[in-house]
Order: structure tokens, then C-alpha cells, then sequence
């Protein structure tokens, strides 16, 4: 009886010792995320969302949507901070909160073993790209760990777990697969077994399934009409080798799991699907919708192969020790694919060293350097964001011939932009003013007065006054 005592004694320190190893870890993690988040500049697309939370009221948002391509969750989420005054650093507490929150689910409320953890939690995702570059992609990644861990209670609480799927919907297109994938395997399966006659759910368990479909059908509907008509000049499907090799390693993924859940029996089809869907869709956004490829969409990959394995793990069904190991080396060995491990790495020492965007930079210069009463002349409202929020200097966007808070909505079109700086017909109108002209449009006939150093989103910019 000592000795059987002494085994759960024995035990319980051991578990009690690995979470203790888990919240050292924990902590690190959490003061290397603050300091990337510390010296990291927001760029444009950051910016850009926070000012159109600021600016915009929820209808012109929602309006705004077939511009942008993006439901809105986050821009909601911002909105509050953004127009009660808050600084433009509360968007990236925000998002290192979210991706803090998500870590400590992915540490304390899974079942994968530590080891594991504390790897991942210093590699991808959770190190970095979603913490300190503060975009909607934290939420899918915050939404996606809630529903990680409530996968394995999804039959009990069945309106929480499409609650979140319907949240899903909002973050971002790129979700899309794995909402359907989500739904597919939970909603629709109990609600075709019913109709057949072979579903063992109770009456009322079976209603609330049906509520929480009929909130994710809403919630799709309102997220695809808003963006319906969408129609921006810079967005197009023109494919590249980058885009190309991104989409010939998704189809990899596809394969590899259809053998998987072969090799399996289906025991993991559920799983399967919901995997095989998110990289589907995102094959087909990448194919014929939008080619852009952004680091942070390669980073969603690797989200989205960390929800298979949890919710593999979390779906108790017994694969052999060989097919788990080669699960785990596969996600790992993935990283090295567009040398994504390496890169989040060297965009972290850049981070640190350099400007990630050198607007800052030239809005100190101007604020230090320029009259008060200065006018700011800029080129395209999308690149001038990235100074704005730093300079309380009256700005104008020459490409639109207005204020540049009225040209806040408006996609960049360079022809127009090129047109308006060289146009003979401006120069006795913006005699004698200053000019910030993105790196575009270099060697324009002005006079240079200050070139940015360079930054990591070559979002670099020269000051030109015009004589």
C-alpha cells in the first residue's frame, strides 16, 4: 500500500514539476514576445486598420469591406481603443495579448507532451510574426487553440464550440476552409445522421447543434455579401514562382494526410477533413483569387498543421507511436519549406536592428525640421499611413486632390499617383511646399531635402521640397 502511495506521490510531483517547467518557459516566452512587440514600427497594413477603426463608423467599415477583401472582426475589436484616442501601440498590445492568451491554452489545456510545447512555443507561430506585426491572423489563431481545446466537449457544449467557429468567420478569408472543415464534421455529419435515422443525440442536444449551424450559416452570409463585389487594382490572381511553390507544397499537405487517414482506417476523417479543407481553399484563394503571399500567410500554414496535431490528440483516437512520431517530424521538418524557420529568425534580428518602416523616421524629420504651418504633399494615401499617426502636420494627397483623411479608403493606383507628381499643371499650385514621395517614384525634378535610411517592408520614403 507504501509503495502504491508512494508511485502517485511520485507522479504528482512529476506533473506538478513539468508545469512548473512550463510556466518558466512561460514566462520567457512572454518577455521576449513584449520586447519584439517593444521594438517593433507598425507598418502600413497595421496602420492602416487601426485609422480605418478610428475614421469610419460601423456601416462605412462594413461598407468598406469590398474594398479591403477582409470581414471585420479585428477592425471591430479596435475600434473602441482607436476612437476614444487611445496611441497606435494599443493595437499590438492587443495582438500580444491574443497570441499570450493563445500560448497559454497551447501550454497548459492540451494534451501534447511538453517537450513538444515548449519547442513550438519558440519557433512558429507563436514566437514573433503574430505578437509584434499586429494584423487579424492572431484571431485566427487565438479562435482556432479555443477551439482546439474544446474539441474533445464540443458534444456538450455545442453553442460555445459555434459560437467561436462563427467568430471564425470574421477574421479573415484564409479561414474560410477550416470553418467549413469545422461545421462539416460536426454540424452537418449529426444532421445528416438524424435524417437517416442513426444519431444517438438527445433531443434537445440535437436543437442547440441546429442553433449553432443556423449562426454559422448567418455569420457566413454576412461575411461573404459584405465582401461581395470586391474590387481593388492592387489585389489580382497573376501567379509567381513564390506563389506557385506555395501552392504545390499546400497540394503536399493534401496528399499527405489523405495517406494518413488511409493508413489509419478513417479513424482520423474528421480531423482529416477539417486539415484537408483549410489547405484547399487556400489553394483556391491562391490560384484564382489573390497570389500575395505574405510571410505571415506562410506563418497560417503552420497554425493550421498545429490544429490537426492537437486536434488529433484531442480526438483520443489510438494512432501507433510510429505514425505519431512521423506526424510530429513531418510538422517540424515542414518548417524549413521557404526557409520559414530561418526567416522568422533573421526578421527578428532585423526587427531589433532596423526599421521595419521608415515612416516614423520621416515624420520626425519633418516634425524636427519643417515649419509648423507646412503642408505635407503625399503621393498615395496607402504609403503616407505609415507617417501620419507621427505628425500633427496638415497633409494632402495630390493623387486625389484632397485631404488626405478624405482619401483613407482609396487603393493605391500608381498611375494616377505618377501622373500627379510630374503633372505640369500642379507645379504653380504646389510651388514653393514639401513633398514626401514613396521610393517608387525615385529622381523626381524637385529638390531633395531627406532621404529615409531604408527599412525590413521597404516602405522607405524621400522629402522633396518643390521650388
Amino acid at each position: 500500500m507504501n509503495a502504491v502511495n508512494d508511485r502517485k506521490s511520485v507522479l504528482s510531483m512529476n506533473d506538478s514539476q513539468k508545469k512548473l517547467i512550463l510556466l518558466v518557459f512561460f514566462a520567457l516566452f512572454l518577455v521576449a514576445n513584449a520586447f519584439l512587440v517593444i521594438v517593433h514600427e507598425p507598418w502600413r497594413d497595421e496602420i492602416h486598420a487601426w485609422l480605418l477603426a478610428k475614421n469610419l463608423s460601423i456601416p462605412e467599415l462594413i461598407e468598406n469591406s469590398r474594398v479591403e477583401g477582409h470581414p471585420r472582426l479585428w477592425h471591430f475589436i479596435l475600434m473602441p481603443f482607436a476612437k476614444l484616442g487611445a496611441p497606435i501601440w494599443t493595437i499590438h498590445v492587443i495582438s500580444y495579448l491574443c497570441v499570450a492568451f493563445s500560448a497559454y491554452l497551447f501550454l497548459f489545456k492540451t494534451k501534447v507532451s511538453a517537450a513538444f510545447k515548449v519547442v513550438v512555443l519558440f519557433t512558429i507561430p507563436f514566437l514573433y510574426t503574430f505578437s509584434s506585426i499586429s494584423r487579424n491572423y492572431c484571431l485566427i489563431l487565438l479562435l482556432g487553440m479555443l477551439i482546439c481545446v474544446l474539441y474533445d466537449k464540443r458534444y456538450e457544449r455545442p453553442i460555445l464550440y459555434s459560437v467561436l467557429i462563427s467568430l471564425m468567420v470574421f477574421t479573415h478569408v484564409l479561414a474560410w476552409g477550416l470553418v467549413a472543415g469545422f461545421t462539416i464534421t460536426f454540424h452537418i455529419t449529426e444532421i445528416v445522421l438524424k435524417i437517416a435515422g442513426r444519431s444517438k443525440i438527445e433531443k434537445k442536444a440535437f436543437s442547440k447543434i441546429l442553433i449553432g449551424f443556423a449562426m454559422i450559416v448567418i455569420s457566413t452570409l454576412v461575411a461573404v455579401f459584405s465582401i461581395a463585389g470586391y474590387d481593388n487594382p492592387e489585389v489580382t490572381a497573376e501567379k509567381t514562382t513564390h506563389s506557385n511553390m506555395v501552392v504545390l507544397f499546400l497540394a503536399c499537405l493534401i496528399v499527405a494526410t489523405i495517406v494518413l487517414t488511409v493508413i489509419s482506417k478513417f479513424k482520423i476523417w474528421k480531423e482529416a477533413v477539417i486539415f484537408i479543407l483549410s489547405m484547399a481553399f487556400k489553394i483556391y484563394v491562391y490560384a484564382f483569387v489573390y497570389s500575395g503571399v505574405l510571410f505571415q500567410r506562410i506563418i497560417l500554414i503552420y497554425v493550421y498543421m498545429l490544429f490537426f496535431i492537437l486536434l488529433l490528440k484531442a480526438s483520443g483516437v489510438g494512432l501507433s507511436k510510429v505514425t505519431k512520431a512521423i506526424i510530429v517530424i513531418a510538422f517540424f521538418a515542414s518548417f524549413f519549406f521557404n526557409s520559414s524557420l530561418v526567416e522568422t529568425y533573421t526578421l527578428i534580428t532585423h526587427d531589433i536592428i532596423w526599421n521595419y518602416s521608415s515612416g516614423k523616421e520621416m515624420a520626425e524629420y519633418i516634425n524636427e525640421n519643417l515649419p509648423d504651418e507646412s503642408v505635407i504633399l503625399v503621393d498615395g494615401s496607402t504609403y503616407a499611413q505609415a507617417l501620419l499617426i507621427y505628425t500633427d502636420k496638415e497633409i494632402y494627397d495630390i493623387s486625389r486632390e484632397c485631404d488626405f483623411s478624405e482619401a483613407i479608403l482609396e487603393a493605391t493606383d500608381y498611375k494616377v499617383i505618377a501622373q500627379s507628381l510630374t503633372d505640369e499643371e500642379n507645379y504653380d499650385k504646389y510651388q514653393g511646399k514639401y513633398l514626401v514621395a514613396y521610393y517608387l517614384f525615385r529622381d523626381l525634378p524637385y529638390e531633395e531635402v531627406y532621404r529615409t535610411s531604408g527599412s525590413i517592408m521597404a516602405e522607405d520614403y524621400i522629402l522633396y521640397r518643390i521650388p
